[in-house]
């Protein structure tokens, strides 16, 4: 009974502070001011503006040193430790850009309810686009979306030397806590990469299917 009340009192635990870093994401949407977030899976903070949150996820076009736009991320929320507002020059030049305001990668929704639907909804067909994953906390896999099949997420990767690995490689959608797209480094690795191998799946098509209807983790 003791370990049971124990695990009650983890996941109230966990919801109130979901809850609470829900309402300063929501705070910070609404007065349009740049923000620093500190993950539990990775030591180094994400700083940038908040687009939309949902029920498990949250999107911000990122920011990078001077407050330069570096393309969007999405941040799973239970992942998220810390949000504080930046109090720095950043966000003010960020103002300035002529990607001002701050919005989504493209006019289709994306999902933020669901990993699945994220995965599918958040990039642009073609594009590369980078993974974080509990399973090996700070580090990032970039590659094109290949499929979803139950419960794991493929994805046909890049290697940093912009060659392309021979086959898609797996990873569990409930432990992937960030997804990122359009930034500096994977527009570079993408020009040097080139087109993806011939067996890569083209993912609207699997978008389009959505033949994997198992429950959302």
């Amino acid at each position: 009974m003791g370990s049971g009340f124990a695990r009650m009192r983890n996941d109230v635990d966990m919801v109130t502070a979901v809850g609470k870093v829900r309402r300063r994401l929501q705070d910070a949407q609404e007065s349009v001011v740049m923000v620093r977030v500190c993950r539990h899976s990775d030591p180094e903070m994400v700083s940038g503006f908040v687009v939309d949150i949902g029920r498990k996820w949250v999107l911000l076009v990122r920011t990078m040193d001077g407050g330069f736009t570096d393309g969007h991320i999405a941040i799973r929320l239970s992942d998220i430790r810390k949000v504080s507002k930046d109090t720095s020059f950043e966000g003010r030049f960020a103002r300035t850009l002529p990607d001002w305001p701050p919005r989504a990668p493209h006019e289709e929704p994306i999902d933020l309810d669901r990993t699945r639907g994220l995965l599918r909804s958040f990039g642009t067909p073609g594009a590369l686009v980078g993974i974080e994953s509990t399973h090996r906390t700070s580090s990032t896999w970039i590659g094109i979306p290949n499929d979803i099949v139950g419960r794991w997420f493929y994805l046909w990767e890049v290697r940093p030397d912009a060659s392309w690995h021979e086959q898609p490689l797996g990873y569990r959608l409930r432990k992937i806590v960030m997804v990122y797209s359009g930034s500096h480094y994977l527009r570079g690795l993408a020009a040097v990469a080139g087109e993806p191998p011939a067996g890569a799946e083209d993912w609207s098509e699997v978008a389009v299917r959505g033949r994997h209807g198992e429950m959302e983790p």
